[in-house]
This record gives structure tokens, C-alpha cells and sequence, in this order.
């Protein structure tokens, strides 16, 4: 998307490192296998590695490897960013659960790596490299007078290459918007995802990203919010 993006919180330029997705583009809602993905979120573990001490995370986490033709779940692996990017979690191994075997294989989730590693191949205007895909199932919830951080880190980059938020779904909670920086902390986008299969694919070498607390709209029913994010690397050559 380029040009002049305007949002309910007002506008902003939005610019090729930082892509706003309707739902349909990247993964179809209506698809039928999506509501059994969708439900893979109703299983995920509480973050055990917040440094605030927050438990407002739940989260599983995959590493795969694209190239050939082909995408390849890796071993299971820890989870590691730089404090640079990550000052708040980051310089540590965090070893999160697994993803499941079952959203993980499922011919839904394979196409939407394809499809974005496809789109990010376009942006960039180069043959796709072999990629090193880590996938993170984030289930952010506001409980009673206790906000829920979508990105307790801050305006940040991931670290990676690229990276691809799509909106699996959630209640009726308030805040979650999201806001794209460039390297100067000017606004390139700024958008609250409310659609499922919605999704942002972010330039993460040139643009910082970060999203709003979420809260109960109505005072003591709690609230959550789930998205899927996919980082891409480029694979390192053995």
C-alpha cells in the first residue's frame, strides 16, 4: 500500500515497508479449514519468561525452514532477540512451547507462509532466498483492572528481516492499535486490525513497530486478543 492511509486515529503515509493486508489477500477467514486454526489459540500456555512479571501472554512458537519448494518444521528450538531489540526479554534463550503439530501442518498455514514469502519476494523486487520462518501464536488478555501488552518491549524490531501480524481474532476489548515508525520515529502507519485475516507485513530492517495496551470494555469482563506472527531471516548458508 502506498500513499495516504486514513485511519480512525487519523492519517498517516503509508509507505511499501510497512503493508496493510485486507483479509483475503494473505488468508481467507472463510476458508474452511480456518476455524479449526482459529481454535488453536484457545490452547495456548501462559509466557513464563516476562521480565515485568506480567501474565497477561500466552504464546506457542515454531521455527520452519523455506527453500526448495518445500517448508520444513526445524527441531524445537529456543527462542532468542538481541536486547537491542528486545530490551525487556531480550539476550536470553526462551524456550517457549511448541506449536501444535495440527494448525502447524495444516495446508492453511503452509499456504500463508508461501504466500507471504511470495509478497515479500515482490516487495523487495528479488528471487525469494531461503528462509528462516519462526511463527509465534500470541494470545494477549485484559483481565480486571490489568491491561494487556500486545508489545511490553516497546516501539521495537523484531530482528529479523520481515514480519507478518496477522489478526486471528479476539473479544470485544478496547486499544490494540498498531503503529509503524520509521528510523526517524516519524509515522508511516498507524491502524487497529480488526478484521481476522487482516494483517500488517512490515520492512523490519527499516521500520519499528509497537501496539497499544488492550483493556476490558466493559469494567471487569476480561478481553483478549489473538494474532500470529511470522518472522523471516534469511537462512544462514551451512
Amino acid at each position: 500500500m502506498t500513499g495516504r492511509l486514513v485511519t480512525t486515529s487519523g492519517e498517516c503515509i503509508a509507505t511499501p515497508p510497512a503493508l496493510l493486508l485486507p483479509p483475503g489477500k494473505l488468508v481467507d477467514p472463510g476458508n474452511p479449514e480456518w476455524a479449526t486454526f482459529a481454535r488453536s489459540w484457545n490452547d495456548l500456555p501462559h509466557d513464563t519468561w516476562m521480565a515485568d512479571g506480567g501474565t497477561y501472554r500466552r504464546r506457542r512458537y515454531a521455527a520452519f525452514e523455506v527453500a526448495g519448494g518445500k517448508c520444513t518444521r526445524l527441531p524445537h528450538r529456543p527462542h532468542y532477540q538481541e536486547r537491542d531489540h528486545n530490551p525487556l526479554n531480550g539476550g536470553v534463550e526462551r524456550w517457549f512451547a511448541p506449536m501444535d503439530e495440527d494448525p502447524a501442518g495444516s495446508r492453511l498455514f503452509q499456504a500463508l507462509v508461501w504466500s507471504t514469502a511470495s509478497l515479500i519476494a515482490d516487495a523487495s523486487r528479488q528471487c525469494p532466498p531461503p528462509w528462516t520462518v519462526e511463527a509465534h501464536q500470541f494470545r494477549i488478555e485484559a483481565l480486571s483492572g490489568q491491561p494487556g501488552l500486545p508489545t511490553p518491549e516497546g516501539m521495537h524490531h523484531d530482528g529479523r528481516d520481515w514480519v507478518l501480524i496477522p489478526l486471528v481474532g479476539g473479544s470485544d476489548y478496547a486499544g490494540g492499535e498498531s503503529r509503524v515508525e520509521d528510523a526517524f520515529g516519524a509515522c508511516i502507519l498507524e491502524h487497529r486490525l480488526t478484521s481476522p485475516g487482516e494483517a500488517l507485513l512490515l520492512d523490519d530492517r527499516t521500520v519499528r513497530h509497537g501496539t497499544t495496551p488492550i483493556e476490558s470494555a466493559i469494567p471487569g469482563a476480561p478481553e483478549w486478543r489473538d494474532t500470529l506472527v511470522l518472522t523471516f531471516a534469511q537462512a544462514r548458508e551451512s
